[in-house]
């Protein structure tokens, strides 16, 4: 053997015993995304097998008849959830349907309208059917029922406080943050007999008329897949527009009722500060006062959110949450006198799309032929308005909401993001809020002089400038925003739906051409809809809504002047 064969040969074998180091695996999975993970698990978990819907089902983009067309549901079951929740009530206490069933029959709509559109943050199957049971066997003991919601499935917004369930806000640091008693609006609906079967997602921090966080993920529209059911109150307004709930619990600080309500096409209500419960809330900058969010029901009819409000004030709530104002509920007592309507066609700021606005001239059409007076409304006070609740949602320039995101160890939203970025680069301090609070209170007095003088008995106008949007383009909270800082009572109802026709062409932007002010925000807007017969066809089936307004605490004028106006376009 040669000394090269040699040399080959003692290096070959040095090779083989040469110790080869051992990769470290790295962990790429974030550690919200387990605990993200981890959430959505034991909500598809907690959905029995039986109420699982077949994949070709999810196929469709509108999917708002799921519920009376995947086929899990009997025709019984059926026409339980096709109800309103006053006749439900009826039926529930005089034996026509037990509780147990009726919570069945909503346990099942629940869970296929989350199949559909990702709406719920929490499942309660089990407890809401015992509940039931417990209802049935007193109701027939002492043959009457234990309250005027006995029976009632009612669903819950997450970050509301229900014993034994999470209220994160949508925040991955507050996953395991789990309520320990009921929010005071949760326990006098418990008390008056009301089941409760499931919580509804929230967006990441609340802020967002849309609906998606880290922890639960993006909920999106029945009707379209493609756009959003709005926010912060979205996992409501998708869960009642596919009746897996009659009557829900929202929130609201900016539009988080009304703006999802009008996206959904169902009906929701924002009454004034302090006019039913708001304590037991989880969520950044709860100590807030100087804009201030409320609680207020989601429905698909205007008498279900009366009864939602009556029961609840019937139990005297300022009692135990002094904070409130002692008003009982007064059934409204305006006669039936022609009303006198100042409309909104647009703010100044941002025009509608032309599926609102058309909407905005029929009603008007069809109300002065039913003889009520409608005015043009004049909206010079909005900007400032709208530019002063702005600065009131960001006063420590956004650090609560970033701190409590950086110990989640997750990243900001699309839309919290947006939020952050435009928020102030430092807190305001408590002279510069005093200067915020002095204007608010200078603007308000300016709006109900000038709605004084005006003699009008509420206003007329869009919900929001877009109907339903597209996942990430509802960037502008005007329209709903406006009444949280002048905490005028408001209501949100359907109209209508997106139609071939709604074009720029047919409808143009009011007030653009007159260099009347319009901007960025305008421009932005007009872009999401597009030209021609883009939007019709970006926006198919999507519901149209409008808004409704009164003043302060005139709550039961607002739903009365409502239904006067509905009873026009039923005739």
């Amino acid at each position: 053997m040669d000394v090269a064969t040699v040399l080959a040969s003692q290096l070959s074998s040095a090779q083989i015993h040469q110790k080869v180091p051992i990769l470290e695996v790295v962990e790429t999975i974030p550690k919200w995304q387990k605990v993200a993970d981890r959430r959505r698990d034991e909500i598809l978990k907690a959905i029995p097998e039986e109420y699982k819907v077949s994949p070709h089902h999810l196929a469709a983009s509108d999917r708002s008849k799921l519920v009376e067309t995947c086929g899990l549901l009997s025709p019984r079951e059926l026409s339980i959830i096709r109800l309103t929740a006053t006749q439900l009530l009826r039926c529930i206490h005089t034996r026509i349907f037990t509780a147990v069933e009726v919570t069945r029959a909503f346990c099942k709509s629940a869970a296929i309208a989350h199949q559909a559109t990702n709406c719920l943050a929490w499942i309660m199957f089990n407890e809401a059917l015992a509940d039931a049971a417990v209802l049935d066997e007193y109701l027939a003991i002492h043959d009457k029922p234990k309250g005027p919601l006995h029976g009632l499935p009612i669903s819950v917004k997450e970050h509301i406080f229900l014993a034994g369930t999470p209220s994160t806000s949508g925040f991955v640091a507050w996953a395991d943050h789990v309520s320990v008693t009921d929010a005071l609006v949760v326990k006098v609906l418990r008390d008056a007999g009301a089941v409760f079967h499931v919580k509804t997602t929230d967006p990441q921090g609340l802020m967002a008329l849309e609906t998606e966080s880290n922890l639960y993920g993006t909920t999106t529209n029945p009707f379209n897949a493609k756009l959003t059911p709005g926010g912060s109150s979205g996992g409501e307004a998708a869960l009642i527009a596919m009746r897996g709930s009659l009557l829900g619990i929202g929130t609201d600080i900016g539009g988080s009722i009304r703006v999802p309500s009008a996206f959904c096409g169902i009906f929701g209500f924002k009454p004034s500060v302090a006019r039913l419960p708001h304590g037991g809330l989880s969520g950044a900058h709860s100590g807030m006062e100087n804009i201030i969010g409320v609680v207020g029901p989601m429905a698909t009819c205007v008498e279900d959110m009366t009864l939602f409000c009556r029961v609840i004030l019937e139990t005297h709530p300022w009692l135990h949450e002094p904070s409130l104002v002692g008003l009982p509920w007064t059934p409204s007592l305006k006669g039936k006198k022609p009303l006198k309507i100042g409309i909104i066609y647009h703010d100044g700021i941002v025009c509608p799309h032309p599926p609102i606005t058309r909407s905005l001239h029929q009603t008007a059409k069809a109300l002065q032929a039913a003889g009520h007076t409608l005015i043009s409304w004049d909206t010079t006070l909005h900007r400032t308005l709208i530019d002063c609740i702005s600065k009131f949602y960001f006063l420590d320039g956004g650090k609560e909401y970033h701190d409590i995101i950086a110990a989640g160890e997750e990243t900001a939203s699309p839309l919290m993001k947006w939020l952050l970025d435009s928020a102030p680069s430092r807190p305001y301090s408590a002279a510069e809020t005093w200067k915020l609070n002095e204007l608010r209170n200078a603007l308000q007095i300016a709006y109900a002089a000038q709605w004084n003088a005006s003699g009008i008995d509420c206003l007329l106008c869009p919900a929001n400038a877009s109907v339903a949007s597209a996942h990430g383009e509802s960037t502008y909270w005007g329209y709903s925003s406006l009444f949280n800082i002048l905490d005028y009572s408001s209501v949100v109802f359907p109209v209508g739906v997106v139609e071939k026709s709604d074009t720029w062409e047919r409808f143009p932007r009011a007030g653009v051409t007159a260099g009347d002010g319009l901007g960025a925000e305008d421009e932005r807007f007009a872009g999401y809809y597009g030209q021609g017969t883009k939007g019709p066809e970006k926006y198919r089936d999507a519901p149209v809504s409008l808004q409704l307004v009164g003043r302060r605490y005139r709550e039961e004028e607002v739903l009365g002047m409502l239904e006067r106006i509905l009873e026009v376009f039923r005739k």
